[in-house]
């Protein structure tokens, strides 16, 4: 249950109210930076801090609700997509993020590297329009170093993964010694 600064109950609507202009100016101001980001706990703690309510339950039980509200709030102001700067701990967007592509009638965008390709798209967009310091030819769409670490990863297991190796007469997978039971 969200609590002011002297322990009084806050309404979850009057906490999401409280915190949603504190949220905005955050991932604005982040915007500023060529791929800046916050992620859910950073953002949870600016708008914890500045508002003066705090929420002692789960983030993720609310702050896909505040980030709903920022969708909204882009999506009503005609403002780049600013749920796009928060990600999760991984670097990731959260699945909250696929309202994103829908509103905007991209509905090939539901898969997680999907959304997080979107996402890139989406954040560049955020970076020009705040007036970020772009590199020369105007920056390109860039995954969080951890997500990219992670796609890259996943990347090279499946291309060292290989199919294993099957005996021509018996048809069955060959055992690590690379010779059938049923030849010998």
């Amino acid at each position: 249950m969200p609590q002011d600064i002297d322990g009084g109950f806050v309404s979850m609507q009057d906490a999401l109210d409280a915190w949603e202009p504190f949220a905005i100016a955050l991932l604005m101001e982040t915007a500023k930076r060529y791929n800046g980001f916050v992620t859910y706990t950073e953002l949870s703690h600016a708008v914890q801090t500045r508002s003066g309510i705090t929420h002692k339950g789960l983030l993720t039980n609310w702050i896909g609700g505040l980030l709903q509200r920022v969708i909204y709030h882009c999506r009503d102001n005609d403002l780049p997509h600013l749920s796009s700067l928060c990600v999760t701990a991984d670097g990731t967007v959260g699945t909250g993020y696929s309202n994103v592509p829908l509103l905007l009638g991209d509905v090939e965008s539901t898969s997680l590297d999907q959304l997080d390709d979107h996402a890139a798209r989406m954040r560049l967009e955020c970076y020009r329009y705040f007036g970020a310091e772009l590199p020369p030819g105007g920056g390109e769409p860039t995954l969080t170093p951890k997500a990219k670490a992670a796609r890259e990863w996943k990347f090279a297991q499946a291309k060292m993964a290989r199919p294993p190796e099957i005996c021509p007469v018996h048809f069955i997978t060959l055992p690590a010694t690379g010779r059938c039971d049923e030849c010998d």
